[in-house]
Order: structure tokens, then C-alpha cells, then sequence
């Protein structure tokens, strides 16, 4: 089983270093560019009087590509030293140490002085007993004309407040939802998708929402999550359990939404991106506590929002052809004309119809859905913008 978890861990190392490496590989360039060297300490956050021997691996992975390469590796207690490390321009490299089964990765773009490197380890503790939430929000953006696929955004804000990082221990034959990192979401969820800045990890569902295995090291951190209700839920049953507690809750439903709240919370209405939502608000919420709330109805877009939807979409259609056919007889009618002056003038103008080919040929490969709306208007606004300027 501690193969498993060590295969799956090394898995969840492959992908975050692969990400980060595609996010912030120009920085990792000009940073780190020819020969480095690199030199620091080892110190533990949770006891610094302790002394332990740690094995620092120097990684790196070929930029796409999931290979691990390990260039060299050292084992100390506290000070250690890479001299002469090459860089090539195509790899991201990192410092990788683990310390009580729990990895911890330095990417070199992030070390502000080569040096002077300062690695902290903390010692791990197997259960979540300094979990803190500062922050549990949840929103359900407004539905739009043309979807009635009803998404949900998550985002919570908590404190390891120990001096130990929190690791499970998921061999543990003992192992329950109280030793993990675990939030809760309504029955029948879709399409879930969580991030966090924490170090890697898994995400596993569970009856009741989901779970982390991710190392939780002290200092504040962040999980991001969002996921969809099938297309005909009608009402969504929360359930929601705070087994850390909460100092603030929050859930944004669309304005004039059928909401049955829990006594402790407070209604509350707010501007969003100038669209207004009902607000359900409760602070100091003891662990343990659950909130029940039962939304009846999420307000959708009503028939006179669809229907202007829809003529206003129709009408930047049926504008965008007519414009063409508009832009194209006016450059035709201005052709003739400088043609005409050309001729009695001996000018030699050049108008390239090439652009109006390009609107027509455009226009149709759209219509066809050959090309895709966003790419479509940016086309179609160039070859505009190109077109006034010869005017």
C-alpha cells in the first residue's frame, strides 16, 4: 500500500512540475540562463534544534514531457551545495526534499538569491486538528439565455495554525473522513474540478463531497472547486458539514432565487459584476456544525431575456451580412470612382480587394461553423480595421 501512495504521489510530483514548467517557463529562462550554482540550508520549521540527515535531489523535466531526470542529489543535516549545473533552456528545474514522507519541491525560478537558499521542513502530524477556516464561500453564478446547465463555484480559505504539516496517513486501516481534509457538496454533483496551492495530492470523492490527501503545511492556503448540477435539477439539497468549523460562510444564489436558509444565517442582497445576488451569511460556526439549506428554485432567465437573447444574436447576424454586402458595394462604388480619377488624373492608386474577399470568405466558412465565433470576430474586426485605413 505505501508503494501505492508513493507511485501516486510521485504521479501528482510529474503533473504539478509539468504545469508549473508550461505557466512560467520565460521566467525560469531569464532567471537561471548558462551555468549556476547553488547553495543553502535545511532547517526544521517545527523543532530547528533538531537534527535529522535530509536527502536534497536536484530534478528537472524536458518542458511536455512527464520524465524525471535526477541530475544529482546530496544527503546532509543542515548545509548543502550544487556546483556547476548547466542549464538547458528546454528543461524546468527543481529542488525536490522529502522529510517524514512528505515531498516538498522548490522550483529554481522561485529562489530569489542562488546562495542563500533556505529550505524549511516541518515535522507531520496525521490528523487535522489545527485546521482553521478563515473563508467558506460558495456561488451559483446567474444562469445564462443559452444554458440551463446549473454551475457551481467553491472557493475556501483556511490556516494550518500548528507548527506540523498535516499529512494522512491513507494506509491506516483506521483512516476516516475525520483524519482528512474533506468538504462537502449536495448529492448528484457533476464534472468536479478542484485546485489548490497546496503541495501535491489527490482529489478523492466521497459520499458526501470530497476529500484531499494533499500535505497541508502551517501558513494559509486556498482550495478553488467548481462543478454542475445535471440539466434537470429542479432543487439543490445542502448538506453542508464544517468539521474544522468557519470563521465566515457565505452562499451567492441569483437574485429572487426560492432559498430555505438555516437559522444562523443572515439574508443579505450584493452587486456582482452588476448583476445582483441573494446573500446567505454566517460567521463563528463551530466545528461540527452543519447547515442545512435547500434551494427550491435557482431564478433563470426569464422568456422576455431569451427572446432579446435571441433577436439581438439573430440581428449581429443578419447586421454582419448586410455589413458585408454594405462594405463590399461601397468599395466596389469607390473602386469605380478612383478608377475613373486614375484615369484622368494618370494616379496610379492600388486597392487590394483581397480583404473583401477575405470578410466574404470569412462570412461563409462561419456560417458553415468552420471556425470557431471568437476567432471569427477577431478576424472579421481586422480585415475591418484594415479596410477603414485605406479610406
Amino acid at each position: 500500500m505505501k508503494i501505492v501512495n508513493s507511485i501516486i504521489t510521485l504521479l501528482s510530483i510529474v503533473i504539478l512540475v509539468s504545469s508549473h514548467g508550461n505557466f512560467v517557463f520565460a521566467d525560469h529562462l531569464d532567471k537561471y540562463e548558462g551555468e549556476i550554482n547553488l547553495k543553502g540550508q535545511v532547517k526544521n520549521g517545527t523543532n530547528l534544534e533538531k537534527d535529522a540527515e535530509y536527502e536534497i535531489k536536484l530534478m528537472a523535466t524536458q518542458n511536455s514531457s512527464t520524465d524525471l531526470v535526477e541530475i544529482d542529489s546530496i544527503k546532509t543535516i543542515n548545509d548543502f551545495e550544487f556546483t556547476k549545473i548547466e542549464i538547458d533552456e528546454t528543461f524546468t528545474y527543481f529542488l525536490m526534499i522529502t522529510h517524514e514522507e512528505i515531498p516538498k519541491i522548490i522550483f529554481l525560478e522561485e529562489i530569489e538569491d542562488s546562495n542563500n537558499v533556505e529550505i524549511i521542513v516541518f515535522d507531520r502530524i496525521l490528523i487535522p486538528e489545527n485546521i482553521n477556516i478563515i473563508d467558506y464561500s460558495i456561488m451559483i453564478p446567474h444562469l445564462s439565455t443559452e444554458s440551463e446547465i446549473i454551475s457551481i463555484l467553491g472557493l475556501i480559505s483556511f490556516e494550518n495554525i500548528g507548527n506540523k504539516t498535516f499529512y494522512a496517513d491513507l494506509t491506516s486501516p483506521n483512516l476516516s473522513g475525520l483524519n482528512l481534509l474533506r468538504f462537502s457538496l449536495p448529492e448528484n454533483f457533476e464534472n468536479l474540478s478542484v485546485d489548490s496551492d497546496l503541495p501535491p495530492g489527490n482529489v478523492m470523492q466521497i459520499p458526501t463531497g470530497f476529500a484531499l490527501s494533499n500535505p497541508v503545511p502551517p501558513g494559509q492556503h486556498q482550495i478553488l472547486y467548481s462543478y454542475s448540477m445535471p440539466r434537470n435539477t429542479t432543487s439543490i439539497n445542502y448538506n453542508i458539514r464544517f468539521p474544522f468549523g468557519a470563521e465566515k460562510f457565505k452562499l451567492l444564489a441569483p437574485d429572487k432565487t426560492d432559498i430555505t436558509k438555516h437559522d444562523v444565517l443572515e439574508n443579505e442582497s450584493t452587486l456582482v459584476d452588476e448583476k445582483l445576488y441573494e446573500v446567505l451569511r454566517g460567521e463563528k460556526i463551530s466545528k461540527g456544525e452543519i447547515l442545512n439549506i435547500e434551494i427550491n428554485k435557482i431564478a433563470t432567465p426569464s422568456f422576455y431575456d431569451k427572446f432579446s437573447s435571441f433577436v439581438e444574436k439573430n440581428s449581429i447576424s443578419i447586421l454582419i451580412g448586410s455589413s458585408s454586402a454594405l462594405i463590399l458595394f461601397l468599395l466596389i462604388s469607390f473602386a469605380i470612382y478612383k478608377n475613373i480619377l486614375t484615369k484622368k488624373n494618370n494616379l496610379n492608386i492600388n486597392f487590394d480587394e483581397i480583404l473583401v474577399e477575405k470578410i466574404l470568405d470569412l462570412d461563409h466558412r462561419f456560417k458553415d461553423n468552420l471556425i470557431d465565433e471568437e476567432e471569427y470576430k477577431i478576424l472579421r474586426e481586422t480585415y475591418k480595421n484594415k479596410i477603414k485605413e485605406k479610406f
